[in-house]
């Protein structure tokens, strides 16, 4: 686990870097690789087969941009979150929900409305990156 300043966590975010804010002491913040959860077991090869398919490419710049923007904004808030990019997305996870940025729109689940909290204190950063869809749960 790192202990970073906020300018060296949005450094670390706009170079592409999965990570997850797992608490603040005083004015630095407590940070740690995202690690994934593995069901089951799986065995060598079939874990060799999704590699293979595994698309390319990253984030666009407009993402990481948006992304340590909002990061920022969280922090100095002292809110926990967890960031992990992928192929052309970035996708901010927060206690209650998920925030989504695709090439298209930026998508909200999660969360019952756009003014529930966290929203607000990074919807600016969200809404200059593009339209920000709220998705329903589905009943």
């Amino acid at each position: 686990m790192d202990k970073l300043d906020i300018n060296a966590l949005v450094d670390r975010l706009r170079a592409g870097e999965n990570l997850e804010v797992k608490g603040y002491e005083g004015d630095l913040i407590l940070v740690d690789k995202v690690k994934g959860i593995v069901k089951g077991e799986v065995a060598r090869e079939e874990l060799s087969e999704l590699k293979k398919r595994r698309p390319r490419g990253g984030p666009t710049k407009k993402q990481l941009e948006t992304v340590a923007e909002a990061a920022r904004v969280l922090a100095e808030n002292k809110l926990l979150f967890k960031v992990v990019f992928g192929p052309k997305e970035a996708t901010i996870r927060l206690e209650k929900g998920f925030i989504r940025l695709t090439e298209e729109d930026v998508r909200v689940a999660g969360f019952s409305s756009l003014e529930e909290t966290p929203l607000p204190l990074i919807m600016p950063a969200l809404r200059k990156y593009g339209e920000v869809k709220l998705l329903r749960p589905l009943r």
